[in-house]
Parts: C-alpha cells; structure tokens; sequence
C-alpha cells in the first residue's frame, strides 16, 4: 500500500543535517569524554656535573578525561552511494583536562667525590594535572540506512567507525614529570601523538545514534491526528532509494484507523514516488485522495457529519415552521402549530475524486474581464463564484445565462482546473415535531457535489505530538435532494426538498465540513520540524496532490 510518497532532495538534506547538529548534536557530543590513555615511554638517561640517573619502566596514564572549549559544529554532509551520507563535523581550539599519573624506575649515581655512590628508587609515583590544547578535530560520521523488518522501518545508524583527525596539539607536558628531564622536544612529539589518539578515539557514535533514532520513530507520533483517527506512516509500496545518489525518496503507507478498526476503503494502487527537489525546497510531497476519503470516513464514523437543526438554531425560524408552507402544501395544514426539525445524516462517507473542474473565480473573473466583449462580461458577471463539476452543467448556466455559444470555449479554458471533487451520500429527514408517539416525518436522499480549494498546510494539535496537516476549504458545485417516503398523509414531495436543503440543512452540515478540512489530513513529519507554510507550493495534480516546500526546525 502507498497512499503518500516523499522525496528530499540535497538542499533538505543539508538542512535536516545542519539543523540538527546546531540544535541537537553540538549539545550532545559537548558532553563526550576522552577515554584513558596509557603512554608508554622509552628508556632514557640524564647526565649532569657529578651525577646521573637513568629511567626505566616509565608509563604515563591519562585519565578522567574532559574537554573545555569544545563545540563541535557543522560542516558539511555528502551523499555517498548506497545510501550513506559523510556527516563531517569540526572543533577548533579547545582544551582536553587530563588527570597525569607516571610511574618509572630510577637508578640515580652520584659520580663525583671521595665516595661515588648509586641507589635504585623502583615503582616512584607523580600526579599532575594536564591540559594539552588542540587547534582543530575533525570528525566524520557515516551515517547509513538500516532496515528493521520486524517493524517495516528504517533506521538511521552509524556505519563503520568515524574518522577522526586533530590539528594543532599542544602537549604541554606537566613541568615537574620525569620525562622534562629528558631532550624537551624528544618525547613531546610522542606525548601529543598519543594525546591527540585519545581524543580521536572518543565514542562519537554511541551519542549520534542516540539522536537519530527517536527522531525516525517519532514519525508516527506525526500520524496521531485525534485520541480515535491514526495515520499510519510505515514504509509503502516503492520502499527506500536513492536516485542518482541525489536525495532520497521513499513510499508511504497512510493507511488510517478509527478506534484501531481500519479504513474499508480500496488501497492506492501506482502513486508515483516525486522526484527529489534540485533546487532550494527540501522536499516533495504526494497526497493521494485515498487520504482525505480516510480523513472523511474517520470523522464520519465519529459522528462529525451527522447535523441536527433545530428552528431555533436558524436566523431565520419560520424556515422550519410547517405554517410557512400551507398555502403551498395543503398536507401541513393540520401541522400548522407546530415546528419541525432537520436531521442530516451520511449514508456513506464522503468520496473524494481527481478530475477536471471549472471555476469562477475572481482571478478567472478579471482575466475573462480582458477577453470578452463587455455586454458579454455583463452576462457572465451573475455567474461569478460559481463551480462545476460537469461541462454540461457549466454549458447549460452559459446557456441560461444568453452567452453566445462562440465565446463558451474561451470561458471554459480560463475557468478550467485540475480539481479535487467531493461527492456525499446523505440521508435529511424532515420531522414534525406535534408530540406524538411516532411522529410523522419526510425523508430525501440528498446527493451532493463539492470542489475543495484554497489547499494550505497546517498544524493540529491532536493527541501526542501536534499533526502537520493538508488543509482545504471547498465550494459548492451541484446538489440533487430526491424524495424517498413520508409519512405525512397525501404529502406530495416533489421539489421541497431542493427548496428546504440549502435553508434548513445546508448551512449546518457546511459548518462541519469546514471544521474538517480546517483540521486536516496529516502528514508524515519528524519531531521538531514543521513545514514552511509561506514557501510552500501546492498543486492538484492528475491523481494527488503536490506538495513543495521547505521545513523549518523548532
């Protein structure tokens, strides 16, 4: 299954490894400790005026190791093949602080006066502080892919062992150690060598794994859009790869359910997986309408689009009063004191469909302004707002509207648009509400069209992380109210129901509709990142929706 597919390209990348470092992996390694260190040091001798003494068994351990000074910052990071990225990070001028503890034989002689004499001290013992300073260190990390099939996810781990190089190491050997009494530059070189091995064998991967992990599980988090509706963001049909070792790109599942029951709806079958961004968005994203037929079905399920009105709850409360209608329909007048109430009701959840539309709106209004002679402006002026699902419909309004039939085709091609399209299955029932055991009532079957527009990304606080989310408004194209049954004796209810709907049931249930696609589909995103609402660009494709856009790191 793959209801989304996501690609990122270099510069999102490089964003994604940059941010992380400044916020997150600076913070992180500026805790790591170097590990001890043993030196071991050649046998030497030291001659003087009358004396000698020679040096044996000496051993230098470093130990309790900190650093001072040292932010490891960003880099760089390059792409490799197979799916490795060099993440290359770099210190400058910092101090390690070392606990110095040198242990040596001496054989010390005196070598002048009446009595020369020598003498054997075995196992002496000194302790120093020691703070040898570093002009750089260098560190690059591979990081890799690792794919867990017990989850169906992957990892991003550390492969191999880092490269880890220093600069500029300034031993600054304790003055009081033995070796100072050795040649100060024979050992020095051997001292910063060793120095500079122990902190290159720091465990920079143990602490960079740590960051990556919670942030690749947190996706799913990403998915929690209420306590009862999850998306579910595992890994889809086109798994993991790498074009041209340019970015990455990866399927996604999007399967989603209500209080742990699936949705029923047929899997997507062939989304395309987006080509990685080249130039400055980090990513692209594509939503398949398999997502908001879910977003729908969920929030069906939990009673959203369910309505009830009441006469009070209208501006106008004579639109439910079967008073108003008894001059026209002669079967309310026995109901004439009392009110009713509206219910509508889904027979089924919403679909939601790709397809070709025409809408009117005011960008289209000012182009055709230019175009069309202004006594035809005029006529298709009262049309303006209008949106259609159908090219006949649309014909059949120009039509009414006594636009000539030359200038159709020219109106068409401005209004046309690749579009989302909504259609509902309700049920709206018509109750008289005069107190009786069963009282009497008028049932349609409403079947109803939208255009969803004005698509925008946003962020809904659900439960767990907030959700990233593919927000939309819509449009009314056409509705068809056909009457089933009634139990109000010779009622005739041809034509009420188109009269009643758009008074008594339509502003209700487009409040609900509006709320849901104020809340949103969500999106796959990890913790910490949001997407960049005022750069993104976001299309209606031929079966999904496109989104570009750059992240942002919070």
């Amino acid at each position: 299954m793959q209801a989304l597919s996501l690609a990122i390209g270099p510069a999102g990348i490089n964003y994604f490894a940059q941010r992380l470092v400044v916020q997150q992996m600076a913070k992180t390694l500026a805790g790591v400790q170097p590990p001890n260190r043993t030196i071991p040091i050649p046998n030497f001798s030291s001659l003087g005026f009358g004396y000698s003494d020679s040096y044996s068994k000496i051993s230098i351990v470093l130990s309790n190791g900190t650093l001072s000074g040292f932010n490891p910052g960003y880099r760089q990071v390059t792409q490799k093949g197979g799916g490795q990225f060099d993440l290359t990070l770099l210190a400058q001028t910092f101090t390690a602080k070392y606990g110095w503890h040198e242990t040596y034989d001496d054989y010390s002689c005196i070598t002048s006066g009446e009595f020369p004499s020598c003498q054997r001290y075995s196992n002496q013992q000194k302790n120093f502080p020691y703070a040898p300073g570093f002009g750089s260190l260098t560190t690059v990390v591979t990081l890799g892919f690792q794919y867990d099939k017990t989850n169906n996810t992957y990892d991003i781990v550390v492969v191999g062992t880092p490269a880890v190089t220093t600069g500029g190491t300034s031993a600054n050997i304790p003055g009081g150690s033995i070796i100072q009494n050795e040649d100060a530059g024979c050992f020095t070189s051997h001292v910063s060598d060793a120095t500079a091995a122990s902190v290159a064998s720091i465990d920079f991967a143990t602490p960079i794994s740590t960051i990556f992990t919670p942030l690749i599980k947190s996706i799913a988090a990403s998915g929690h859009l209420t306590d009862d509706i999850t998306y579910d963001f595992a890994i889809g049909d086109s798994g993991l790869y790498f074009p041209g070792d340019r970015g990455l790109a990866i399927g996604i599942t999007g399967s989603v359910t209500y209080k742990g029951a699936p949705y029923p709806g047929t899997p997507p079958v062939g989304l395309p997986v987006p080509p990685p961004p080249t130039d400055a968005h980090h990513l692209q994203l594509y939503v398949s309408n398999y997502e908001l037929d879910a977003l729908y079905w969920a929030f069906c399920q939990d009673g959203r689009l369910a309505v009830t009105v009441h006469a009070s709850d209208l501006p106008d409360p004579e639109v439910l009063h079967c008073k108003t209608y008894v001059s026209l329909i002669k079967a309310f007048k026995p109901y004439a004191a009392f009110a009713m109430r509206a219910d509508v009701v889904p027979r089924q959840a919403p679909k939601v469909a790709f397809q070709k539309v025409w809408v009117l709106t005011e960008t289209v209004m000012e182009t055709l302004k230019n175009q069309l002679p202004s006594t035809v402006y005029t006529l298709l002026d009262g049309l303006e707002g209008n949106a259609y699902a159908a090219q006949a419909a649309f014909e059949q309004d120009l039509q009414d509207a006594t636009i000539d039939r030359q200038y159709w085709q020219a109106i068409e091609r401005a209004a046309y648009a690749s579009g989302m399209v909504m259609t509902e299955d309700l049920q709206f029932t018509l109750t008289i509400l005069n107190g009786a055991t069963s009282q009497p009532d008028i049932v349609f079957d409403l079947v109803r069209t939208d255009i969803l527009q004005n698509l925008g990304l946003g962020v809904h606080q659900g439960s767990g992380s907030p959700s990233q989310t593919l927000t939309f408004d819509f449009v009314h194209a056409d509705y068809k109210a056909t009457f089933v049954s009634s139990t109000v004796p010779n009622f005739d209810g041809a034509g009420f129901g188109e009269q009643i709907w758009p008074i008594a049931g339509e502003p209700s249930y487009d409040k609900e509709l509006a709320a849901i696609g104020r809340i949103g589909s969500p999106l796959p995103i990890m913790s910490g990142f949001q997407f960049l609402f005022e750069d993104a660009e976001l299309s209606i494709q031929e079966g999904f929706v496109s989104i570009l856009a750059k992240m942002t790191y919070t």
